[in-house]
């Protein structure tokens, strides 16, 4: 019969990993799941993952327009609006 394990430091390994975004708090979380290789112990971690907010691209977007206003006749005058690409001029 036997007695049990003997007292050690476990050691783990990672065992499952999970990520979510939590729309309360607006941050996305991993869980993990981390396992002893001696005695099948579980232990759990919840880490909080900030993501910065996007950039605006306010700079670029008004940059290319000053750039490529003075074409725009030009590329009309090319490709007229016919029922095909109406969708595609606007």
């Amino acid at each position: 019969m036997a007695e049990g394990l003997r007292p050690h430091h476990h050691q783990e390994f990672e065992y499952h990993t999970i990520q979510y975004f939590d729309k309360k708090r607006h941050v996305i979380v991993k869980k993990i799941q981390y396992m002893c290789m001696i005695c099948g112990r579980v232990r759990h971690e919840k880490y909080d993952c900030y993501v910065p907010p996007p950039k605006s691209k306010t700079k670029a977007l008004e940059s290319n327009k000053r750039k490529y206003q003075s074409l725009l006749p030009y590329f009309l005058f090319l490709y007229p609006k016919t029922e095909n690409n109406i969708a595609t001029h606007g």
